[in-house]
């Protein structure tokens, strides 16, 4: 289908959800306010950098080209894109931008910081002001980063020549904190994180975009919305590759609405986190095997989370006669438990097995948290089931299931249930298969376990959010 059929279905004049930074499309939130304020508090301070953080798609660079709309007319500005540079290419490029001329090739850096430093002079004579702002500025060197300090040394008695904004990803706190940028950090006057959406400011944003589009009606239902909510984590660059592509289903459909199912198989489609496919009951050794791999290693990622889980010390909490619970009894001597609990025993390796018994196969970059892979369940139309059996009674556990274990040291690990027959059970833990007896397991089992059931679909079509008031500070925007 066609951009200009997609558009013309909807009535709008051009795509609501494009990843382009335009400034027009910018939802400000009040998290993009305050973020607004600290950069607009870095043209205005004399003194030190102002630093801007947030994850990958949370508006950082829409947010920049407004600033750059919106600049006071005395105001120089150099705005640099890429900085994955050396410090000599750092400076040609802030001289280009200021308009400095230079001798291409043949200065040194510190004939560039000499020419650079002039000129701030100058445009402080006029009564002027210059600054620097260095978007995906986490891909800074080290050495970069120490000649930026050495730019804001240049200084009259009463304020910095050069004010400087930097722009990032949260590893960009992480580079500021070491040791050796300890004097760089010091100079930052003001910080601030730029986190995702709220819950509440997702239907407002979907409303912008569309509005700002040319919609005069809505287009998404409440249900999707929450869904698209639950889908993309409030990150905006999420929320748009989800609501673009949903809407491009919908006219597939010849549908004026997005509803929840239409929304649902539009996430399924363009997710990269989370990547499902059918598979027969049947593998062949080398299907097994490569699946056994990638499961060792989202173990071993897994299993750094699950170290310090919270859930460890509630689950250990001793019984009410203040001894420890009778799961330790029987637990030495069991041979069938594999070594290293904390990652083969990891609570992904267990969703993948109880999925697997279901004939899908499931991949995920995630550390697989509870609320990520229940989400990533509604695509497959599953939901988690979350229970626990204060009289441990594992021959009422439906299987499969997840079992939440602890071994004699007190360490939490997770087994996927597979079948029950009399008194024995078939585990497998990781990427191994084993039978044991229903006492030996009772004697590590919590109570707790997980299962999925089919999701029961609502009857009835979905009815369109209702219109909500737009914000005044969000008109025009």
């Amino acid at each position: 289908m066609t951009t200009e059929s997609y558009c013309e279905h909807f009535n709008l004049k051009e795509k609501p959800f494009s990843l382009a930074a335009d400034p027009r499309y910018l939802y400000m939130s009040e998290q993009h306010w305050e973020a607004m304020a600290h950069l607009m508090y870095g043209i205005d301070e004399d003194w030190g950098f102002v630093l801007v953080t947030g994850e990958i798609g949370a508006g950082k660079t829409t947010l920049c080209r407004l600033l750059l709309e919106q600049m006071p007319a005395e105001v120089e500005v150099a705005f640099i894109a890429n900085p994955k540079v050396n410090a000599r290419e750092l400076l040609i490029s802030i001289c280009e931008e200021f308009r400095i001329p230079y001798a291409p090739g043949g200065q040194s850096v510190k004939e560039l910081f000499d020419l650079l430093s002039l000129h701030l002079m100058e445009v402080h004579a006029r009564a002027r002001k210059t600054l620097l702002i260095i978007d995906e500025a986490q891909y800074l060197s080290t050495n970069v980063l120490d000649l930026l300090r050495l730019l804001t040394n240049l200084e009259t008695e009463a304020c910095k020549l050069l004010r400087i904004i930097l722009i990032g990803q949260p590893e960009l706190r992480t580079k500021l904190a070491r040791p050796e940028l300890e004097q760089m950090s010091q100079r930052i006057t003001a910080r601030y994180h730029l986190g995702p959406l709220s819950k509440k400011e997702i239907s407002s944003y979907i409303d912008h975009r569309m509005t700002t589009a040319g919609a005069t009606e809505k287009h998404f239902t409440a249900s999707a919305i929450s869904l698209l909510y639950r889908m993309s984590g409030g990150v905006p660059r999420l929320i748009n590759v989800i609501a673009d592509r949903a809407l491009l289903g919908a006219y597939m459909k010849r549908e004026q609405v997005v509803t929840r199912s239409t929304l649902k198989q539009a996430a399924r489609e363009v997710l990269r986190d989370a990547k499902f496919r059918s598979r027969s009951p049947r593998m062949t050794t080398a299907a097994w095997a490569a699946s056994g791999l990638l499961l060792a290693v989202i173990s071993v990622f897994l299993g750094l989370f699950l170290a310090e889980h919270p859930l460890r010390e509630l689950l250990l909490r001793p019984s009410g006669g203040g001894q420890p619970a009778a799961r330790d009894k029987g637990v030495a001597g069991m041979s069938w438990l594999p070594a290293g609990l904390s990652t083969a025993g990891s609570r992904g390796s267990a969703y993948n097995a109880i999925l697997g018994h279901k004939g899908i196969s499931y991949y995920t970059s995630d550390s697989a948290t509870d609320d990520t892979f229940c989400t990533n369940m509604e695509i497959l139309d599953l939901r988690c089931l979350n229970r626990k059996d204060p009289e441990r009674r594992l021959e009422t556990v439906p299987v499969p299931a997840v079992l939440t274990l602890a071994d004699r040291s007190h360490n939490i690990f997770y087994a996927a249930l597979i079948s029950l027959k009399n008194d024995r059970a078939s585990i497998r833990i990781g990427d191994k298969d084993t039978e044991v007896t229903l006492a030996e397991l009772k004697g590590l089992w919590s109570g707790e376990y997980m299962t999925l059931e089919n999701s029961v679909k609502p009857a009835g079509k979905e009815i369109a959010a209702a219109p909500k008031n737009k914000s005044s500070r969000n008109k025009g925007k």
